[in-house]
């Protein structure tokens, strides 16, 4: 599969409480369906789907994911989600459809439901150089909301433990929530080692 380029084609704000104002959603906008029982009609619907992919599941799993992911960088997240729903219908015991649902109600600013997809994404053996920085968005944002210090501080050791680790997508996310926050002196340290400056934060620490 096409890793996703969540973070790495879009600032890095768009992850957490951009999208439209809230509204009704359906059921199939919503991850795992909501885990509500489904009528006989739509149990039909998702039997004459899976039977489409059949002896292909791999390969449409991987399709619904990235088509997802492109609803997703549009902003439109009632139909990624749709997309990631039939992905976990397809395959339930990847990672990749609750990193969708994570990154998705994150975007909705749905703080509790990502944090539970990211956990579940995790834990489904989910790759944690990809999935931790996003997380660890996700428990900034909640400790911020919250004015939380003791979660702050967990949020910003998970950026650290993973940058200690090598891992240039953490310091590249973790520098820019810190300039967000006007602490230029510990963004632009961080920024050393983030290769991937795409919003010319470098340029701004030599100013």
């Amino acid at each position: 599969m096409k890793i996703s380029t969540v973070i790495s084609t879009l600032s890095i704000i768009t992850l957490i409480g951009c999208a439209s104002g809230p509204r009704q959603r359906s059921i199939n906008e919503i991850p795992e369906y909501g885990n509500q029982p489904k009528s006989q009609e739509l149990q039909q619907a998702d039997q004459q789907f899976l039977n489409t992919v059949k002896g292909k599941e791999k390969e449409s799993f991987d399709y619904m994911m990235n088509v997802g992911w492109s609803f997703f960088k549009r902003g439109d997240i009632g139909t990624a989600i749709k997309r990631f729903n039939q992905a976990w219908l397809i395959d339930s015991t990847r990672y990749e459809s609750y990193w969708g649902f994570a990154a998705a109600e994150g975007r909705l600013n749905n703080l509790e439901t990502s944090k539970h997809y990211y956990e579940k994404a995790l834990n489904h053996g989910g790759d944690t150089k990809i999935l931790n920085p996003e997380y660890a968005i996700v428990l900034r944002e909640q400790a911020k909301a919250e004015n939380n210090s003791e979660k702050l501080a967990e949020a910003d050791n998970l950026f650290k433990s993973e940058i200690e680790a090598g891992n240039e997508k953490a310091a590249c996310i973790y520098a820019y929530q810190l300039f967000r926050e006007n602490k230029k002196d510990e963004a632009c340290q961080i920024m050393a080692s983030c290769p991937d400056d795409k919003d010319n934060l470098k340029k701004i620490c030599r100013m």
